[in-house]
């Protein structure tokens, strides 16, 4: 059976460290405080740094391509959504019989750019020796 030796030494540290807080507590705690945020203080800055330079290189290049095509993909969709149809002013009654009732117009579906077909063998059947 492996005893595992790093149980005892990581517990002895965490006793000592409390141990030493109480005295610096009791001692000195001007100092203590001073000290307790120096290493919040450090901590935060070395986060930041970490943040801020270290990982934002790490995906970078993923990201920059992905906020590139939604770019992309919003500017191409804004400009045929932002098209609002314009409602025309209500006309009398006597207007609307005069008037030829009209099929409601259905706006042509236009394929997107980004898709694309790709052309394959259809016609030519499979040969079934070969499975």
């Amino acid at each position: 059976m492996k005893r595992s030796y790093r149980k005892p030494i990581f517990y002895t540290l965490v006793s000592l460290a409390a141990f030493y807080l109480i005295i610096q507590l009791f001692s000195n705690p001007g100092g203590l405080f001073t000290s307790l945020l120096l290493i919040v203080g450090g901590a935060t800055v070395f986060y930041l740094i970490f943040r801020y330079f270290i990982q934002g290189k790490i995906g970078a290049k993923t990201d920059a391509r992905y906020s590139k095509a939604v770019k992309q993909s919003k500017k191409k969709y804004a400009a045929t959504g932002s098209a609002k149809p314009t409602i025309s002013p209500i006309t009398s009654s006597r207007d609307r019989a005069s008037s030829k009732p009209s099929k409601p117009s259905v706006p042509k579906r236009k394929a997107p750019s980004h898709l694309t077909v790709i052309e394959g063998k259809k016609g030519k059947k499979k040969n079934r020796a070969f499975f």
